[in-house]
């Protein structure tokens, strides 16, 4: 009579296979003996980190797996080797946010298909990653390693394990070992599409089986993890050029200042002090008077926003004084120390879309419209002016250059 196993052991078994074969990151090579079946496998990924948002991953996979095991019987522990290679890209990313070691756990998501389970068995698997100095710059190798004891199988017939997603909880730590702005975060790897995710295919089978020696782990397996560790802060101060065109008034005042934010590792919200200095600038009112514009923006609370996705997004309230107006550069025709918009402006700035901003290196910063509003105290023509100081349209453009 046979030997009857029940589901929940059959699933204890399969999930050991599985367990041996989930893969998480990194990879350290190890020989194979004469009778082992090296099996390899090359697997593309995104992973969407926070703050910096998403990197590729290239994962390559190596084992020694049976192509045949016995029924009923345990194979030998099972091990799997890997290497993660991260592009340049992530590299950038995690030196942005002070990251100079990373390490932790991988979980993989496996599916073993066998005539003990032939509707499937989803199997999520938890491997350790060797912790990993980030490079300042290029790309960088992860090695990570697991094992798990041998399973059986109790119905003869062929099978597989194929992986899926990957769910990475790391920790990214500063030079001084203390938490980076990313701290201990889980980051969620999706398998690039239309890839042969196929780890293995094996056949279970009544005959007797001979299996191949167990080769030795890496020599830093195993390894203690980071502690868990709470997301820091980034403090950033950057000095701005650039200029803002007042499209009523047909004309543009160059921009200069500085700017000091701080970024909660935990959230992404950005708050920060924006000092503009006082400007001029060629305008037109009644479309050929030339006019010289003096303009001050006056901030009002602070700039706030959000650093996500690799992407800068802020929002800052500011009054616009307008002291003085001067036809052809010489004749006064309004302004004064009480001459400002009836209310504040809101400018919200970005970075491009779809690029990473590097808060280390700087880069662009831009509104594609503003509004001003009508102008009070500004003299006798202060209804002229305003007609065209005033309106929406107005933009921004400002380079940021990061200051020690």
């Amino acid at each position: 009579m046979k030997n009857k196993k029940s589901p929940g052991l059959r699933k204890g078994l399969a999930t050991g296979l599985a367990a041996a074969l989930g893969v998480g990151l990194g990879g350290v090579a190890g020989a194979g003996t004469a009778s082992a079946d090296p099996v390899t496998l090359d697997l593309k990924y995104e992973c969407t980190y926070p703050l910096i948002g998403k990197r590729s991953l290239d994962l390559h996979v190596r084992t020694d797996i049976p192509k045949k095991i016995q029924a009923g019987t345990a194979i030998p522990k099972i091990q799997i080797f890997w290497d993660a290679d991260l592009g340049a890209d992530t590299t950038e990313g995690l030196q942005a946010v002070d990251g100079v070691k990373i390490g932790g756990l991988a979980t993989a998501k496996a599916r073993v298909e066998a005539p003990d389970f032939p509707n499937g068995l989803d199997v999520n698997v938890r491997n350790q990653l060797k912790n990993t100095e980030i490079p300042g710059e290029g790309g960088f190798t992860i090695p990570g390693y697991g094992e798990a004891t041998g399973p059986q199988f109790t119905a003869p017939g062929h099978g597989k394990v194929t992986l899926g997603d990957l769910a990475l909880k790391v920790t990214v730590l500063k030079s001084d070992g203390g938490s980076s702005a990313l701290g201990t975060f889980d980051a969620p790897c999706t398998l690039t599409p239309g890839q042969n995710n196929t780890v293995t295919e094996f056949d279970v089978t009544n005959d007797p089986v001979t299996y191949p020696p167990a080769q030795n782990p890496p020599a830093w397996y195993p390894e203690k993890t980071p502690a868990t560790a709470d997301p820091g802060t980034l403090n950033y101060a950057f000095g701005l050029k650039g200029s803002s065109f007042i499209k009523n008034a047909n004309g543009t005042v160059p921009l200069d200042g500085d700017i000091k934010v701080r970024v909660d590792g935990r959230t992404g919200a950005i708050t920060g002090d924006l000092l503009l200095k006082k400007t001029s600038g060629q305008m037109n009112i009644l479309g050929f008077l030339p006019v010289t514009a003096t303009v001050d923006f006056e901030q009002v609370g602070q700039t706030v926003g959000t650093y996500t996705g690799g992407e800068i997004a802020t929002r800052s309230t500011m009054n616009i004084k307008m002291p003085n107006f001067q036809a052809f550069g010489v004749i006064p025709i309004g302004g004064g120390d009480n001459c400002k918009t009836t209310q504040p402006s809101t400018v919200a700035l970005g970075s491009k879309t779809g690029a990473f901003f590097n808060p280390k290196k700087g880069g662009a910063l831009s509104t594609k419209d503003y509004s001003i509003a009508s102008i009070k105290d500004c003299g006798p023509l202060e209804g002229i002016i305003s007609l065209f100081a005033a309106g929406s349209g107005n933009t921004i453009d400002l380079n940021l250059t990061p200051r020690s």
